[in-house]
């Protein structure tokens, strides 16, 4: 519910903000859909977090101190393509690279112990939305579809520090229990800025919700992520 309040927010401060200024800018062209084709370049800044549940069709294991993980903060980058399709609607696709991940803090209350890691799942995507863009000089855009996405690493850092207060950390990089392949769904809602007849500025926020599990069928747990964030793109008009 808190994702779709955000979201429903962000288009309404869109939408006032381009309303104001098709209005300021009525006298000098009359605002339409865009129906040009662009290409993007963009940088994805995520808050990553996830639904981590027993697999009750395997061992059902409990959670145990996974329970306690957090969200954490991550990168991704793109190379998106839209085409129009007709006067209102684009398909969006292109490839880029995604992180899913948690984060884990333990400290103890005894002595100066303490544990933590951060993971990160690390995917190829790729895109396929529906999209459209009303407006000329600044367009309010929307975007929704599912992404594919192929599985290409992980790696979890690990930081420890004993009670004598020696400290230690290992990165682990070998995981042959995730699946291959997932699939999510994203939604995107923001701005794009026409600097020129040629390039332009988008920032729009973005929803991802992932729709199957990251582990194969037979391990401990279902895991799910999600990714809430903001994306920024350099625009190319052919």
């Amino acid at each position: 519910m808190r994702h779709l309040l955000f979201i429903c927010c962000l288009f309404l401060i869109s939408y006032s903000t381009n309303a104001q200024l098709i209005s300021s800018d009525q006298n000098k062209s009359k605002s339409t859909f865009n129906d040009q084709t662009f290409i993007y370049l963009g940088v994805d800044v995520l808050n990553s977090f996830r639904d981590l549940n027993p697999n009750i069709d395997h061992l059902n294991t409990p959670l145990g101190e996974r329970a306690n993980e957090i969200p954490r903060w991550l990168t991704g980058y793109s190379v998106r393509v839209t085409v129009p399709i007709m006067k209102m609607l684009k398909v969006n696709t292109g490839l880029s690279f995604q992180q899913n991940g948690e984060s884990y803090n333990w400290l103890s209350n005894e002595t100066d112990s303490s544990f933590s890691y951060q993971t990160s799942f690390r995917y190829i995507a790729m895109p396929v939305q529906i999209s459209g863009e009303f407006g000329k000089k600044i367009g309010l855009y929307g975007a929704c579809g599912l992404t594919p996405a192929i599985f290409s690493s992980f790696l979890q850092k690990q930081q420890w520090r004993n009670a004598l207060g020696s400290e230690d950390a290992q990165d682990i990089s070998i995981q042959d229990d995730c699946n291959s392949f997932i699939i999510s769904f994203q939604a995107d809602l923001g701005l794009h800025y026409h600097i020129n007849e040629q390039f332009g500025i988008q920032l729009t926020a973005l929803y991802r919700k992932q729709l199957n599990n990251t582990y194969r069928e037979f391990e401990n747990y279902i895991h799910k992520a999600h990714a809430l964030g903001f994306n920024c793109s350099l625009s190319y008009q052919f």
